[in-house]
């Protein structure tokens, strides 16, 4: 068993005093069979309103509410989280055969139809003359995910701060750099463009090995694999998601996984700075 101890502070710091908010944070990791989340406290700057509830997806948020002017918010969690090994190699116990007929029925489509239609950050642009891998009936949906894992880590230039949470396919593939949210949304996009389910996944990563984008909250992509379920890919590194992968919640793309959204009445600018800390026990 993996014991990790997990540290997250968002601060935000206001040009002019916020009269008044209501902040919702998507930033506790999951509980699951997989998961096993202990010791879990957060703190908040002031004494606001608060209280706990569920997103769309079931993923559990925290909400303040602040009817006092102020220039600083911060918040912190910590938590100590419990991770089984995990092999995310597997072999699918359906023929490519059997895989290609089961994505291609409508029941399928049906049941999948929220994580096969396309948003405006999964997009891709019919203008593009990149040629991505294309999935067909003679081999496993797996082997084809691991192909365009590879070719999207070797496609784009990791760089911080090159993108925002708006930016979109077009422009990430136009410059060929990006963020993880970025190599996320374009692993979503190829696997919906070839009638496979595809997820946005936020979470933490394991600080004691060597990925990118560990510093900060992190973000990978999840396909589900008939006869497998779902599995985890991450461009970003050209890794599928194990044991190191500490899940906080899905959605259709980042806009369903924003770690912090804040209805403000204010003026002026805005500073924020997120952090993450991460001890393997």
């Amino acid at each position: 068993m993996n014991e990790f101890e997990l540290e997250y502070t968002i601060e935000n710091s206001y040009e002019q005093p916020v009269r008044r908010a209501n902040f919702q944070l998507l930033v506790i990791p999951d509980s699951g069979k997989d998961q096993k989340i202990s010791d879990l406290k957060f703190y908040c700057s002031g004494t606001q309103d608060m209280h706990l509830s569920k997103n769309i997806f079931g993923f559990k948020t925290i909400q303040y509410y602040i009817d006092k002017p102020f220039t600083e918010f911060w918040f912190k969690l910590s938590a100590k989280i419990e991770r089984p090994e995990l092999n995310p190699f597997q072999l699918s116990p359906w023929a490519p055969g059997a895989e290609y007929e089961e994505i291609n029925l409508p029941d399928f489509q049906i049941d999948n139809f929220l994580f096969l239609s396309v948003t405006n950050l999964t997009t891709l642009p019919s203008s593009s003359s990149i040629s991505f891998p294309e999935y067909s009936k003679g081999i496993q949906v797996f082997d084809f995910l691991l192909e365009l894992n590879t070719f999207i880590f070797k496609l784009l230039h990791y760089s911080p701060q090159s993108t925002d949470i708006n930016t979109r396919i077009e422009e990430v593939l136009l410059y060929r750099e990006g963020v993880c949210q970025d190599y996320a949304h374009l692993f979503i996009s190829v696997c919906r463009k070839n009638k496979i389910p595809a997820r946005y996944v936020s979470g933490y990563l394991n600080q004691g090995v060597d990925f990118i984008g560990s510093s900060q909250m992190h973000a990978w992509a999840e396909a589900l694999i008939p006869g497998m379920g779902w599995v985890g890919f991450d461009s970003t590194n050209n890794l599928l998601a194990d044991h190191h992968y500490l899940k906080i919640a899905h959605g259709t793309d980042y806009r369903d996984c924003s770690p912090i959204i804040g209805i403000l009445e204010a003026t002026g600018m805005q500073r924020s700075n997120h952090s993450v800390t991460i001890t393997n026990q």
